[in-house]
């Protein structure tokens, strides 16, 4: 029996989008060789990885900071960018943008969704009463959905404009299919407009934290500048690892692949229990159980699953489950059959 169809041992982690299918081998072996220099700080400028990321987003290097996972990044471009005054956020998203952006002092204003997808006409509308730090979660978390084209055309064109400046989240980027349309080129090119990317998906380097904003030099150097503050952000091991991983995207292509195919197996069990779920381009899917979401997530933490439940992210009635092994994602919907029929033998 393959790793991959034997039942998953206890406890099941689908509560924070990891990558079941682990990292690179090849940024397991450039981590573990960073081991023999542990007794040597990392560099301070990151300079190999910036170069590394670069190459590969075909961007200038002025253009990327990176950071102790977007957390940081997103933390340290609030208090760049403080003096903007007001930031702008969407509803029901992830919640690291408010809290970095109040912490620093600016006054937030959120948007709501429009039938659980960024409503960017609301988002400009926003932009053109002044400028503002703007954050667009795209593929959003935790609905999974993406803009169409016209709608990134529209917020980049906004930020132009109205001196605004619009951050796109594309944390999940490497899991969507054709549909979605990233921000990058407005990003190699434009002011006012800037990307983040994760190591910590797609790349499966979670716990090593390694987080990028590519965009607007201005920004850039100005995030930067906040960095230096605190010098060694990005460990040794993370960096050599995130190198090592972004040079292998033949081993992304499998984690692509495997998850869109677990994504479609997860989804295909929902269908069969009748639950109702958001489309998803990313390695989650957000699921309706109305009135019962709270109850359900305690009875799958009792059988050792854990799952998040959206009511703090403002989607009451919803949790977000991540897409794991098939071994997982079977075990996941028989549980979850037990827990809305807890009656049942398990």
């Amino acid at each position: 029996m393959s790793p991959q169809t034997r039942a998953p041992a206890a406890p099941l982690r689908l509560h924070r989008s990891e990558n079941p299918w682990g990292a690179s081998p090849r940024a397991v072996d450039a981590a573990r060789a960073e081991l023999l220099r542990v007794n040597r700080y990392p560099d301070p400028s990151h300079t190999a990885l910036i170069d590394a990321l670069a190459a590969h987003h075909r961007v200038a290097a002025d253009r990327i900071v990176v950071g102790n996972g977007l957390d940081e990044v997103v933390l340290m471009l609030a208090l760049a960018l403080r003096d903007t005054g007001r930031a702008v956020v969407t509803e029901a998203t992830f919640q690291g943008y408010p809290k970095s952006l109040e912490a620093t002092g600016l006054d937030v204003t959120a948007v709501p969704l429009d039938r659980h997808r960024v409503g960017h006409r609301a988002l400009v509308a926003q932009m053109e009463r002044g400028p503002a730090l703007v954050f667009v979660c795209n593929p959003h978390n935790p609905t999974g959905s993406v803009l169409d084209a016209d709608a990134v055309h529209d917020l980049c064109d906004a930020a132009r404009a109205t001196g605004s400046h619009v951050v796109f989240d594309e944390a999940y980027a490497e899991f969507a299919d054709d549909s979605f349309t990233s921000a990058l080129p407005w990003a190699r090119e434009q002011g006012n407009v800037s990307v983040l990317r994760s190591f910590s998906k797609a790349y499966g380097l979670a716990s090593l934290r390694v987080g990028a904003l590519i965009g607007d030099p201005g920004a850039v150097a100005r995030t930067a500048a906040v960095q230096d503050a605190m010098p060694f952000h990005v460990n040794r091991l993370a960096q050599a690892a995130a190198r090592a991983a972004l040079a292998d995207q033949a081993f992304l292509e499998q984690t692509r692949i495997r998850t869109a195919a677990a994504r479609l197996t997860l989804c295909t069990g929902l269908d069969r229990l009748g639950i109702r779920h958001l489309p998803s381009q990313t390695n989650f899917v957000t699921l309706h159980l109305p009135g019962t979401a709270p109850e359900v997530t305690r009875q799958l933490l009792a059988d050792d699953t854990f799952v998040r439940d959206t009511t703090d992210l403002g989607m009451p009635g919803w949790i977000r489950v991540s897409v794991g092994t098939p071994a997982e994602v079977l075990t996941f919907v028989r549980r979850l059959e037990a827990a809305l029929t807890p009656e049942s033998p398990r």
